[in-house]
């Protein structure tokens, strides 16, 4: 079941989440501990479809490009 909220976003049940970013729902336990958003309704654990992907886009890692040394 989804939930539609006010903001547009939309709840989806933690299994189908879990899915849609390639993890398993004990990863996904971890996550919480770390902030990944949800919320438990009825005894089902749910998550917002779009907060939740923009957490985990949030949490790429870039490196510093190496500065180039002009050649004298």
């Amino acid at each position: 079941m989804h939930i539609q909220l006010p903001n547009g976003d939309v709840l989806i049940p933690d299994g189908e989440f879990a899915e849609k970013v390639g993890a398993t729902r004990r990863t996904l336990g971890s996550y919480d501990k770390e902030g990944c958003p949800f919320t438990i309704i009825a005894g089902v654990k749910y998550r917002p479809q779009n907060e939740g992907l923009n957490w985990f886009a949030s949490r790429i890692q870039r490196r510093n490009p190496q500065r180039r040394v002009a050649a004298r």
